[in-house]
């Protein structure tokens, strides 16, 4: 129901928030039956970043049975799909800025709801996964997160890149806590954040880093103060290619 979405909503954005660290998204699928304007429309009640949906909402999966019978077959909802797609998210074969966009999903036979180039469009503006049948395989046609607010908000990839970029950083930092506050402190800090932000650009998780700097907070003579700018590594999702007409001769 929209209710149980709304609210599993909100648990990754509070599991999220400084004070949790327990970075979480969502990524569900709709029962049998769903239409597209009722998909739409759910996805843009929710409008959040760490909550994704996937649509077409049933597909047809092969059932093996012994013997070298053929398979049969069944038709399973939306959930389905969606767990076929956090696998592949998941998959260590793949990183957190992987694009979701041209994802191929292996285990179903077809779509058993399929949508044309238009129906898919209108879907995806209000930010809904659309995957579509590319036989033997299912793609997904574009990653999207429900909220389409900017393009930082809506592709799914960049709040994956911030997560691992905040795990890794708490993970460096921690070996601080406890020391004796001293002023060369601040600077180590710096020095190992700097550290851990270049391995994020080798492994192609972050595009660029700048801006490192610690300092002490001025409300409280315990606390240091990190921040720094990152660029995550974006997806290629279009190419706009021109041809230009000439009347004369051309040479190859």
């Amino acid at each position: 129901s929209l209710e149980l979405y709304q609210y599993l909503s909100r648990h990754c954005d509070i599991q999220s928030d400084i004070r949790h660290r327990a970075e979480r998204t969502a990524l569900c699928g709709f029962s049998s039956g769903t239409n597209l304007t009722t998909a739409g429309s759910w996805a843009t009640a929710i409008g959040r970043t760490r909550f994704r949906f996937v649509y077409p909402d049933v597909m047809v999966v092969p059932i093996p049975q012994p013997g070298g019978v053929p398979d049969e077959q069944t038709v399973v909802d939306g959930t389905y799909m969606a767990a076929m797609l956090a696998g592949s998210v998941v998959s260590p074969n793949t990183d957190v800025a992987t694009p979701w966009t041209g994802k191929r999903l292996v285990g179903a036979s077809r779509l058993a709801r399929t949508l044309d180039a238009v129906e898919q469009n209108q879907i995806a503006v209000r930010g809904v996964t659309v995957i579509e049948d590319r036989s033997p395989i299912l793609r997904v046609r574009q990653g999207l997160t429900t909220d389409m607010t900017s393009i930082l908000t809506k592709l799914p990839t960049i709040i994956q890149i911030v997560d691992e970029t905040q795990r890794q950083s708490r993970g460096t930092l921690e070996r601080f806590i406890g020391t004796k506050f001293l002023p060369g402190i601040l600077s180590q800090i710096e020095g190992q954040l700097t550290a851990t932000l270049r391995g994020l650009v080798e492994a192609q998780i972050l595009a660029a880093y700048t801006g490192v700097s610690a300092k002490v907070s001025v409300d409280d003579p315990t606390t240091a103060e990190v921040e720094g700018y990152i660029q995550p590594v974006f997806p290629l999702l279009y190419i706009i290619l021109t041809f230009n007409l000439r009347s004369s001769s051309l040479g190859r």
